[in-house]
């Protein structure tokens, strides 16, 4: 394992630029690299991993076993930019990585499904609660994780709700068509769809194509919105309720894991449950923050109506259930099934769809 190494009593061993490992007895310090390809500060999953999961296991370890662990950061692509981090992690550059998988839609489909019922909750805790129940009634959904990529997933947050920033005003969503609309892979036809031109980039270039016109809106979440001041180029932010997501993951590599300690590596299992569980709280409080800082920065806030929702919904009627069976043809997991139980669990936790995709069973 190239990036992982512990301190003896004789110093750190480095060989030709990688950090070599030794399981002797007498190891004290193991060297993690953690990284994504987001920045920390105006993401709320990358800075519960830079503060709060690092500050949890440095502190742990140290003060409960023999070793120590120190971190190595890696934000911001510095190690692997956003649609890296999968095989950043696979191949030992990283030990732990945070990535979202709409980036990985091809290898990571199935990770995806949440992205195919757009107007879900706008609750991340909901969604991350009901996305868990899901996914331990049919783990086939992540195994490709440990099967193909060698990493373990260890924990899951996301992002809050979804809403659309524009370079104009406008009140119904028809007005939407022909206008060129920045989204993030999977969810790119929830604009398509409707009539809009997609625009495929990613947060630290979306900004440059908002501002020469590349793009003239962004589908994107209210607390990174502001984050990354896209309403100096886009000033009209609207509150559509497309949904919280989530798809942001944090993994480890397989042989790190194998060659740490037992009690190291329960404490970063347990960092991990504890990370999941703050990154998404913080996500959550970062809705209703990013739109009063949006409101007090200028931005023009707005909510679109139920029925406009509806009616956006109602055009991507068909998209949900074809998504489903990609899932079947490309992976053999039961889509249909699968994303009849979330919508059905996302019910029991008090949503309320503005339309109730349908899906077609398989065998029927």
């Amino acid at each position: 394992m190239k990036h992982l190494t512990k301190v003896t009593a004789g110093g750190l061993a480095i060989v030709a630029g990688s950090l070599a490992f030794n399981t002797a007895v007498d190891a004290k310090t193991f060297v993690l690299r953690m990284g994504s390809g987001h920045p920390s500060k105006p993401v709320a999953y990358v800075r519960n991993m830079e503060h709060h999961m690092a500050d949890y296991i440095t502190k742990r370890v140290a003060a409960e076993t023999k070793h120590k662990v120190r971190i190595i950061h890696a934000y911001a692509g510095k190690i692997a930019k956003v649609h890296e981090t999968l095989e950043a992690v696979e191949k030992g550059l990283l030990d732990l990585g945070g990535y979202c998988v709409c980036f990985e839609s091809a290898k990571l489909l199935p990770l995806n499904w949440d992205y195919f019922t757009p107007f879900t909750t706008g609750d991340i805790r909901k969604q991350v609660a009901v996305k868990r129940r899901v996914m331990a009634e049919h783990p086939e959904l992540y195994d490709m994780l440990d099967k193909k990529y060698k990493q373990k997933m260890i924990a899951i947050t996301g992002f809050d709700n979804y809403g659309l920033g524009t370079k104009f005003e406008w009140t119904d969503v028809s007005q939407l068509k022909g206008k060129k609309i920045i989204a993030a892979g999977p969810n790119l036809p929830w604009v398509e769809r409707y009539g809009a031109i997609p625009v495929t980039t990613t947060l630290p270039t979306a900004y440059n194509a908002l501002q020469t016109g590349v793009a003239s809106g962004f589908i994107m979440f209210p607390g990174v919105y502001y984050g990354f001041k896209f309403h100096e180029p886009a000033p009209y932010f609207k509150i559509v309720n497309l949904g919280a997501q989530a798809q942001t993951i944090l993994t480890m590599n397989h042989n790190t894991r194998k060659k740490l300690p037992k009690d190291v590596l329960k404490i970063i299992d347990d960092a991990a449950k504890s990370y999941e569980k703050v990154a998404t709280l913080d996500s959550y409080k970062s809705e209703a923050i990013g739109i009063a800082k949006l409101k007090k920065a200028g931005a023009k806030v707005s909510t679109l109506p139920v029925v406009q929702q509806t009616k956006w919904a109602k055009a991507l009627k068909d998209w949900p259930n074809e998504r489903a069976h990609d899932l079947h043809k490309g992976y053999g997991i039961n889509g249909p099934l699968i994303m009849e139980k979330y919508m059905k669990y996302m019910e029991e936790a008090g949503h309320k769809w503005p339309y109730r995709y349908q899906f077609k069973q398989l065998g029927s």
